[in-house]
């Protein structure tokens, strides 16, 4: 009986740590947590490129986290990039990149699928750094409720 008891905890266990190591598109996120905040903010591409609107959308995940979605569409609307920050008030906790593409429903390349096509995570430490300089941006713009749930 003991050993079924430690075997069924083990298992749970298990199970929670892998919900916790899911990463989730930005998709995702926008139709899993309610939203707490939404702004706009400047993107300029290196070296001298255009400036893209930066879309922060700030999610309540549980009692002790909260995620910001930055999606930023390329200048041709067909590509884009997301980051996904995971933070719990000041304190950046975690962070990866998506990159993402749209299928367009039409031959023209007018009308495309309101879910992006992702490719691959990154997730790199080169990448980490970058996630926590733009957090230390983006929490400048938090407004009071995001600030009193996160």
């Amino acid at each position: 009986m003991r050993f079924l008891i430690a075997t069924i905890f083990i298992f749970s266990v298990c199970n929670v740590q892998a919900k916790t190591d899911i990463k989730y598109t930005g998709y995702e996120i926008g139709n899993r947590y309610k939203m707490l905040q939404s702004f706009i903010a400047d993107y300029e591409i290196e070296n001298g490129g255009p400036i893209l609107d930066n879309k922060v959308t700030i999610y309540k995940v549980n009692k002790n986290q909260c995620v910001i979605v930055s999606r930023i569409d390329g200048d041709s609307g067909g590509y884009g990039s997301e980051d996904i920050l995971y933070f719990n008030g000041s304190k950046f906790l975690s962070g990866y990149s998506l990159n993402y593409s749209y299928i367009f429903l039409n031959e023209e390349g007018v009308k495309k699928s309101d879910k992006p096509n992702y490719m691959e995570f990154i997730d790199d430490n080169d990448n980490l750094k970058i996630l926590k300089n733009d957090f230390i941006k983006y929490f400048r713009l938090f407004n009071k409720v995001t600030l009193n749930k996160c």
